[in-house]
């Protein structure tokens, strides 16, 4: 609707993981050196955890292309769903091609050994990303997950990186703490990185590279405007992108030159509006 007034090629502030409005601070950059690093030496896997919204999916999603860049490996990307783990199971089983239902997490485990025996020519390697994984609350999870860790590829079994699968588990903060306390499990994560909400500085960067991105002003959202939207959002980007897609409308039916101060209060009151005092104080970080 406010695309055209605004000279966007499309709306900035889409809450998706499209990798053409990625922005990249040094946390996010090292992150994603990080993990990469585990997918290319073929470790066993490793932890992205953070606040909701910080952008731990568009982490994801590049490391997604950079394995579909390479060529080398397969990138296989689920939600934990409320099916629990013999649910994460068969997503995993679909996505490779095997569909046939299994009933315990033995037939899963044995299923994926036959998937990867009958790919043993190609020399496949798996990078398994578990999204949301702080929902998995069985105790069966980090079972299953240790299990994964144990697969080789038939092609590398006695080599020192043949490890069939790269795990990346990643969820809320509180999924740090359930993987350290299963010891076991723990010790075959390589690395645990954690992302935190953007300072007021890259906040501004965050908001004029999506304008950039679509095309668009940089300099549209005026400077009290962007210090208004730090200080609601807390520097988590997925409120900052429901404040400034609002903030856009605002000022488009408003007719206005620039998105300034009022707009972004306005925009800020009808996103927190529909939250509770507790989950207004959590989504901004107080």
């Amino acid at each position: 609707m406010y695309v055209t007034y605004w000279n966007l090629r499309e709306s900035p502030f889409q809450n998706v993981a499209d990798t053409r409005y990625a922005y990249l601070s040094n946390q996010h950059r090292e992150g994603l050196a990080r993990l990469l690093y585990l997918v290319d030496g073929r470790k066993l896997g490793g932890v992205l955890v953070g606040p909701y919204g910080v952008g731990k999916s568009m982490i994801l999603e590049l490391i997604a292309e950079k394995v579909q860049e390479q060529g080398t490996s397969r990138f296989v990307h689920i939600d934990a769903t409320p099916a629990g783990t013999l649910g994460v199971a068969q997503q995993i089983l679909n996505f490779l091609g095997k569909r046939e239902a299994i009933s315990d997490i033995s037939n899963a485990m044995v299923a994926l050994q036959t998937v990867l025996n009958a790919d043993e020519e190609r020399d496949t390697h798996l990078v398994l990303a578990i999204d949301e994984a702080q929902f998995l609350r069985e105790e069966s999870a980090f079972e299953f997950f240790h299990l994964l860790t144990n697969l080789r590829h038939p092609r590398r079994r006695e080599a020192a990186n043949g490890a069939a699968i790269t795990l990346i588990l990643s969820g809320h903060s509180d999924l740090l703490a359930r993987v350290r306390s299963e010891a076991s499990f723990c010790q075959r994560m390589q690395l645990a990185w954690e992302l935190e909400p953007l300072d007021a500085n890259q906040t501004v960067e965050y908001i004029q590279h999506r304008m950039r991105a679509a095309g668009g002003d940089l300099w549209v959202f005026e400077e009290a405007a962007l210090d208004e939207v730090y200080r609601m959002s807390g520097g988590v980007p997925r409120q900052v992108n429901n404040i400034c897609d609002i903030a856009l409308l605002l000022g488009y039916s408003s007719n206005a030159e620039k998105i300034g101060l009022e707009q972004i209060k306005q925009a800020s009151e009808e996103v927190y509006s529909a939250l509770s005092p507790d989950e207004q104080r959590e989504e901004v970080g107080v």
